[in-house]
């Protein structure tokens, strides 16, 4: 039996990565950390242990990692949030010999994926097809920037997640008020822009909606690089948003989407990446599809995926570990998956209160 820990594994990722799983975890021990004992799908592993926060007390967290490591002897780590996925690619370089047990790649590549300039200045030196970017500073003169890709343009926290802190700035004005925030960058906007206009218009007119978002079809790719630099599949689909949430996937048989798939799978093998890579696009108003943001772990579609019929989860685990977990995921003929919510609580308020006292909880019978 193979034991799979998940790095805040209760939340929206470690739920597509046991959705994935349903069926098929009898030769799997599945174990989460967690900094919040009242998770929605926490309970729905083997066992789970409380771990301070990580970007709050990191020692801490090492400390409480390393102890659950020794007691769990888990056979792969796997994270799932972006800060997840840095400081474990840092753990690897501190301690080699846990290298092969940690779904991640090196360090350097970790950081660049976790930063957006960092990003952009990746995809420059391999010739990747990323938005146009811009580093803020007070000093940093932005007229240039605006008249090349107009108006309006995104102001992206470099170390942002799940679209927090993101603006979409209407004006001259705002983009130079822009200047003074913290580690942000410029980003061309790869949507409507009319659209946009006729919507400031309408809050001008009418008023601000209580809920608003101007996210549609994203398009997602997703790689899997083997520990000795193979790369196991491309996968292309077009996810239907709402609010920040996938609510359909279907396949992506854009050819240039495949083409910047390959490109990006060679340059993260050359920069000594392994584990999942994905790459999130749009089409700029030119046509051309171009790069906004990268994350190297498994995302809220896994599950989906696995029901198009990739097998996400079951080749990570076959690569790095060495097992094969059995059952072949549905057909691929299927052309669309509408997503349900994964969320259902698997343990009530005696379960959550166990975890929140004593840090860890176990199933009966694990």
């Amino acid at each position: 039996m193979s034991t799979l820990l998940l790095l805040s594994g209760g939340g929206h990722t470690g739920a597509n990565v046991m959705a994935s799983l349903a069926g098929r975890r009898d030769s799997l021990r599945l174990v989460a950390t967690s900094d919040n004992a009242d998770e929605p799908s926490l309970f729905a592993f083997d066992a789970a242990y409380l771990a301070p926060r990580l970007a709050d007390d990191p020692q801490g967290f090492e400390r409480r990692f390393i102890d659950i490591m020794q007691r769990e002897q888990p056979d792969l780590v796997v994270p799932c949030r972006d800060e997840d996925v840095q400081w474990l690619a840092g753990l690897r370089e501190r301690r080699p010999q846990l290298a092969t047990r940690l779904l991640c790649g090196s360090r350097e590549v970790a950081e660049v994926v976790n930063d957006k300039w960092l990003s952009y200045e990746f995809c420059r030196r391999h010739g990747l097809p990323f938005a146009e970017s811009l580093a803020l500073a007070p000093e940093v003169e932005t007229a240039d920037f605006v008249s090349r890709v107009g108006l309006p343009v995104l102001a992206k926290p470099r170390h942002g997640v799940d679209s927090k802190g993101i603006l979409l700035l209407t004006t001259v004005t705002q983009v130079d008020r822009a200047r003074r925030l913290h580690d942000y960058v410029l980003q061309q906007y790869l949507g409507d822009a009319n659209a946009v206009d006729h919507y400031v218009q309408s809050v001008v007119n009418e008023g601000v909606p209580l809920f608003h978002s101007f996210l549609g079809q994203k398009r997602s790719i997703q790689v899997m690089i083997a520990p000795g630099g193979a790369i196991e599949y491309i996968v292309c689909t077009i996810n239907q948003m709402t609010g920040r949430i996938s609510r359909s996937i279907a396949w992506d048989h854009d050819p240039e989407a495949r083409r910047i798939g390959e490109a990006c799978a060679d340059a993260f093998v050359a920069a000594g990446w392994c584990g999942p890579i994905n790459i999130q696009c749009q089409p700029a108003p030119t046509g051309e599809l171009l790069i906004h943001e990268f994350n190297a772990r498994f995302t809220g579609a896994t599950a989906a995926r696995w029901q198009l019929g990739i097998d996400e989860v079951g080749t990570a685990i076959r690569i790095f570990t060495g097992q094969l977990i059995g059952q072949q995921p549905p057909s691929q003929d299927r052309a669309l998956i509408a997503l349900e919510s994964l969320a259902a609580r698997a343990a009530g308020a005696e379960a959550i209160s166990w975890l929140a006292v004593h840090g860890e909880w176990e199933r009966l019978g694990s």
